[in-house]
C-alpha cells in the first residue's frame, strides 16, 4: 500500500470510529502499545471485489462494553453478555471496512463483505501481528486498538 493509500485508510478509520463509537481516536505508534496480561480480541472479516483481502479490529477485552454500549446507545453495566460485547465489535468491524475499502478504492467501488468473526487471541498471535507492517496501532479514548489490514496481490 502506497503512503497516500495508507494515509488515507488512517484517516477513515479514525473518522468511522469517532462517529460510531463516540470516542475519540489517534493515531499511536506501536512501541506505544502496552500488551499486559489482559486478553485482546480480534474481530477479521474477509472481502472481495475490487479489492480483495481483510481486516481485523483488535481491542483488548475491558475496552469491549465501552465499545459495546456507545455503538448500542446503553449504559456499559447493561452489556452482559460476551455476545453482545462481540457483536458490537463485528458491528464496528462491518461499518469501518466498507468505508475503508470506498476509501482505498473509490465510492463506486464493487466489494463483497463476508460475516465476520471474533476469537481471543493468543499471546504469540498478538506479537506477530503487532510486529506486521500491515497492523497500525491507535489509541481510542487512551486504550490500544490495532488494526490489521491485509491486502492480496492478484
Amino acid at each position: 500500500m502506497n503512503e497516500t493509500n495508507f494515509a488515507e485508510m488512517q484517516a477513515t478509520f479514525l473518522e468511522v470510529v469517532e462517529k460510531l463509537t463516540f470516542m475519540f481516536g489517534e493515531e499511536a505508534e506501536m512501541d506505544e502499545i502496552e500488551v499486559g496480561d489482559e486478553p485482546w480480541v480480534e474481530a477479521r472479516m474477509k472481502f472481495t471485489g475490487d479489492l480483495n483481502g481483510s481486516l481485523a479490529v483488535i481491542v483488548q477485552e475491558s475496552l469491549q462494553p465501552e465499545i459495546a454500549a456507545n455503538i448500542l446507545g446503553l449504559d456499559a453495566d447493561g452489556i452482559d453478555t460476551k455476545e453482545m460485547l462481540d457483536d458490537a465489535l463485528r458491528e464496528m468491524l462491518n461499518v469501518v471496512c466498507g468505508h475503508v475499502i470506498m476509501a482505498l478504492v473509490g465510492q463506486d467501488s464493487n466489494f463483497d463483505l463476508f460475516a465476520p468473526s471474533n476469537e481471543v487471541l493468543p499471546s504469540e498471535a498478538l506479537q506477530v501481528l503487532m510486529s506486521d507492517s500491515a497492523t497500525t496501532a491507535y489509541l481510542l479514548d487512551d486504550e490500544p486498538l490495532l488494526l490489521h489490514l491485509q491486502i492480496e496481490q492478484g
